[in-house]
């Protein structure tokens, strides 16, 4: 016996990519909520990559039609910048850490290295 601890389950960049991935495709793929007017609270206008104001335009012969269509417009475009820019946040927060896991593996793996050159042998 080395006296090597058994690599554990340890939180590999591959799976930190893997976990960024997947939540940045949950944030440009959830569905932004807004609500311009009082009747219209928690209406779905598309997502982060694509938006739908059909539910603003569909209404006829509504006085204040445009006037919310604009507003919708508006807090739709917010809406999905922000989303961009969590799912941006979120891109550079995972590249960050699975660079910083990869240094960190790479070194212990030179830490490990016997003397001689040669690396250790594992049974």
């Amino acid at each position: 016996m080395t006296g090597e601890s058994p690599r554990g389950l340890g939180l590999g960049p591959f799976l930190v990519a893997l976990l960024g991935a997947v939540v940045i495709a949950f944030l440009l793929l959830m569905p932004v909520r807004i609500g311009p007017g009082d009747h219209e609270k928690n209406t779905s206008c598309g997502n982060a990559l694509v938006m739908d104001l059909s539910h603003w335009r569909d209404v006829p012969d509504y006085p204040d039609r445009a006037y919310y269509l604009d507003m919708a417009n508006r807090s739709c475009s917010d809406g999905r910048a922000d989303r961009a820019w969590q799912a941006a946040a979120v891109l550079v927060v995972t590249l960050i850490g699975a660079v910083g896991l990869q240094a960190r593996h790479a070194a212990r793996r030179e830490q490990s290295v016997r003397p001689g050159g040669e690396p250790p042998r594992h049974a």
